[in-house]
């Protein structure tokens, strides 16, 4: 950050007035909350960079250190210069320097080295009480070393237990006015002194010039410039590597067998959102995972698109969507790569299934158990710790996998105050789905994580760094005489698609292993193969000759398989009389079709109400019957209860990411109603507004002379402005004038301007 003013300034504004474009422009990047809306000028920016919500945002992005810097300048009296908040701190002035330029670009403080100064909203931020100091007083003190010792040892004790927070205490009421002479505890001798001072009848507390006199100048009593270390235990690269594509290749198996299971038996939605806990257990025996590995593969797949909850009938089921088929189509490595990029930027915080919700509400609903895929999943803080959470893996030395503990342990150190214990929670659940998606092998993190660590990761970048660690699909599978096939690596889908109509999925991992059984081949049967396609796939697809029980176990099957047929009929007709069932045959009643299966009875696929309105206007007098053979009476049709739908929350983050342009043309707006504020007119004759026919005839004589005017402009949404324009012409109740921002002229209805003035 850079000055062009010599003198100290005496305000943020001021001081921000004196940065140059490069300081102004790194500040919005980094605090992009100033810029929505554009500020007018200098004095709004500082306003609003001032305001408790935006210093808030701000100071919560910095780590332990830098607020440890910000609870030392609240704590030290007024103005601290860089040496004294040096030793506040308990650091070298060449550490605490580069982070009070920092703090500074942020305009958290303002100043020089020897004058710093908070800005008011941190001060009501950190709290009353900063690094466990107590309020000032205004009472001075004279030799405080002399004070504290004619107190007495125990009362030095009772200092020494407030001295590094809290500074209050509590004590009995007492039931005479205490002075020195007539002091007799220890703590009414503190008293007496002014020592401590009375909170209330039962509390007193220590004063903030008192508590640092007993800490020798100490703000802090440790602080820590630089992040934790990152302990664990040391592994080879290449082998965690190599497990972390293992487990990346499992995963991607995982969603696949998920979402099948789910085409053939989709759970239905709750009425709170969700799947159930018994649907959950099902699924998760189904695709041979653990219950809450079942829940984060659905909930990754939720996140990238290939399940939803789908309205069939009068409810919902958790159905694919038409993305997994697209899905299907890629290869494996960009099938992970959607997975990653899709849990990495989601909100949702998958390790709060299964635990109970303590949020507001009633007290029903806060000891409601939270459901896979509820709605109310979703944290702002998830994707931030995600981020954070793999930089301190990757800051782990090369071949070293750290504890747990220590990536919670560096990552609340660069967000102090961000979330506290579920913060930490949200570091130890990254830290298991990294492992879960393959992002991680062994506890350390693997090189094809790498594109995670930049910005906005894209699935092509991501299938790029894992693609050389995916084995090739192969089209063979390796046939047993005891009726399985192993597949030698991940099969092409065509060849998986086939071989899973036939076979059962017995085993996944490198070489998958699936059993063929009675039930499995009977299952390729009703899918409408034959047994001499079976034998044809079987014989061109298998690198070993075709076992002998497996060709009978195909005969077998296939010699017993469509000896009872079924089909479907939504309506039957029968008549005693064998022409008229005849004649329905050559009707052709319209939509309405007729299958004859014995002389006196005929079926149609089409619905009873359907047929019945035909054959009425065919003139026929038809009589529908239960399944029993009653007669059935028809009634006025009920009307139900529409579907209930479930609506999504909205989570919106003020933040964002500003452009180039984008901070430019701010820093222009500022620029602009900076120069216009500094060429206002003067106050006179500015306490009433002006007169329409004074205000259009000093923009006429502007006009004229071609004279730089000052005007206050109200627009048609009511927001009001000041402008230094040139007056080029004042007819028809509009104003034509050129303003600084632009070379082309602009127009301004007359009768929104409340006053204009010469600019001399």
């Amino acid at each position: 950050m850079s000055t062009t003013e010599p003198t100290r300034p005496r305000t943020l504004a001021e001081a921000l007035r004196g940065w140059d474009d490069a300081a102004l422009g790194e500040l919005l990047r980094r605090r992009p909350d100033l810029a929505l809306p554009i500020p007018a000028d200098t004095g709004q920016l500082s306003a609003r960079a001032t305001s408790n919500a935006s210093a808030a945002r701000a100071i919560n992005r910095l780590d332990e250190f830098g607020v440890d810097l910000l609870e030392s300048l609240s704590a030290l009296p007024e103005p601290v210069d860089l040496n004294t908040l040096a030793q506040g701190v308990g650091q070298p002035v060449e550490v605490v320097r580069p982070r009070v330029a920092e703090l500074l670009d942020l305009a958290l403080i303002w100043g020089t080295d020897d004058d710093l100064r908070l800005i008011r909203a941190v001060h009501e931020l950190l709290g009353p009480t900063p690094a466990g100091l107590g309020p000032s007083t205004t009472r001075h003190f004279g030799d405080l070393d002399k004070l504290i010792e004619d107190a007495g040892p125990d009362a030095r004790a009772v200092l020494d237990k407030l001295t590094w927070g809290p500074p209050t205490g509590s004590v009995e009421k007492a039931d005479r006015p205490v002075t020195i002479a007539s002091a007799r505890t220890p703590v009414e001798r503190l008293l007496a002194r002014g020592l401590v001072v009375p909170k209330d009848a039962n509390t007193v507390v220590l004063p903030r010039q008192i508590g640092l006199h007993l800490r020798a100048g100490r703000v802090l009593a440790s602080t820590r410039p630089v992040p934790p270390p990152l302990d664990g235990k040391k592994v080879s690269a290449s082998i965690a590597d190599r497990a972390a594509a293992g487990a990346a290749l499992d995963m991607v198996r995982l969603v696949d067998r998920a979402l099948e299971q789910l085409s053939t038996e989709p759970p239905p939605v709750l009425r709170t959102g969700g799947v159930g806990v018994r649907d959950l257990r099902s699924l998760a025996g189904k695709i041979g995972a653990e219950e809450h590995t079942a829940a984060a593969v659905l909930e990754i797949a939720y996140a990238a698109g290939l399940v939803a909850a789908v309205e069939v009938g009068t409810g919902e089921l958790w159905l694919p969507t038409s993305g997994y088929d697209d899905w299907l189509e890629l290869d494996l490595a960009h099938r992970w790569g959607q997975l990653v990029n899709a849990w990495f930027s989601g909100l949702r915080a998958i390790g709060l299934i299964g635990r109970r919700d303590s949020g507001g509400g009633t007290a029903a609903a806060r000891d409601r158990l939270i459901n896979a895929l509820a709605p109310d999943l979703e944290r702002l803080l998830a994707p931030e710790i995600r981020v954070l959470t793999l930089q301190a893996l990757a800051q782990a030395a090369v071949g070293t996998a750290p504890s747990p503990e220590s990536v919670v342990t560096w990552v609340a150190w660069h967000r102090p105050r961000r979330g506290g214990q579920f913060r930490d929670d949200l570091v130890e659940w990254s830290v298991s789905e990294a492992a879960l998606l393959g992002l991680t092998g062994l506890g350390a993190l693997a090189k094809h994580a790498q594109p995670l660590l930049g910005s906005e990761p894209t699935v092509d970048e991501l299938a790029a760094a894992i693609s050389p660690l995916m084995p090739d699909p192969v089209s063979e599978v390796l046939l047993q005489a005891d009726l399985t096939a192993i597949a030698p690596g991940p099969l092409v889908r065509v060849v998986q698609d086939e071989l899973s109509a036939m076979a059962d999925v017995e085993s996944d991992g490198g070489a998958g292993v699936y059993r063929f059984s009675e039930s499995s081949v009977r299952r390729a049967f009703d899918l409408g193969r034959t047994a001499a396609q079976l034998h044809a796939w079987l014989a061109e697809h298998s690198r070993t000759p075709v076992p002998q029980p497996l060709t009978y176990l195909v005969d077998d099957v296939a010699r017993r398989h469509g000896v009872l047929r079924l089909g479907t009929a939504s309506t039957y007709l029968r008549c005693d009389d064998e022409n008229v069932v005849t004649q329905l045959l050559t009707s052709n009643l319209p939509g309405v079709r007729f299958r004859r299966l014995a002389p006196t009875v005929v079926v149609s696929p089409s619905p009873p109400d359907m047929v019945l309105s035909r054959l009425r206007d065919a003139g026929l007098a038809p009589l529908a019957e239960t399944f029993d053979g009653a007669v059935h009476v028809t009634g006025a049709p009920r009307r139900g209860t529409a579907p209930r739908r479930r609506t999504s929350r909205d989570f919106n983050e003020s933040a964002f990411d500003l452009t180039d342009d984008q901070v430019k043309a701010v820093i222009e707006r500022v620029r602009t109603g900076d120069r216009i504020a500094a060429e206002r007119p003067g106050d006179e004759g500015l306490t009433e507004p002006a007169a329409p026919a004074e205000t259009i005839a000093v923009l006429t004589n502007a006009a004229e002379s071609h004279t730089r005017t000052w005007i206050a402009y109200v627009d048609h949404n009511g927001h009001s402005s000041e402008r230094i324009v040139e007056p080029a012409r004042v007819a028809d109740g509009w104003l034509t004038a050129y303003d600084d921002t632009s070379d082309t002229p602009r127009t301004y209805a007359l009768h929104r301007i409340s006053a204009a003035r010469a600019v001399e």
